[in-house]
């Protein structure tokens, strides 16, 4: 996504275009890592020199309603946000934190609606494997 397209998307949701805001869309775009807001909050403090975590909070809370970025919760007081909203599950390495992306396919019947699923599988990652 170009500066003028980011500029657009959050203009047309009622936001104020910002450097702190562009940076913001621009980590996740460039750096695939399921960043956490303490991650974001660091990159964005580093390139564009102020910021509040509650720009860093409004902005992924906006992006989440826009339907461009999931919110994952890995641990009961951890999430991570992920710019890739397509279906797919989560694999947290226990012991270097790192989350990949799995692919998987889920069938079941459900008598209502689904409006969302998760998918997180904890373990131990293959290049901590390698180190044990």
């Amino acid at each position: 996504m170009t500066t003028s397209q980011i500029a657009d998307m959050l203009r047309s949701n009622g936001l104020k275009v910002t450097p702190q805001r562009v940076e913001i869309i621009r980590f996740l775009q460039t750096h695939r890592v399921h960043p956490t807001a303490q991650q974001i909050y660091e990159h964005v403090l580093r390139k564009v020199g102020s910021v509040s975590f509650t720009t860093i909070y409004n902005t992924m809370r906006v992006l989440e309603q826009m339907g461009q970025v999931r919110k994952v919760p890995i641990t009961e007081n951890a999430a991570i946000y992920d710019i890739d909203t397509s279906d797919h599950g989560h694999f947290v390495c226990e012991i270097c934190g790192t989350v990949y992306d799995i692919a998987y396919k889920a069938s079941f019947q459900i008598p209502h609606q689904a409006k969302k699923t998760e998918l997180i599988v904890y373990g131990v990652c293959e290049r901590c494997m390698k180190t044990q």
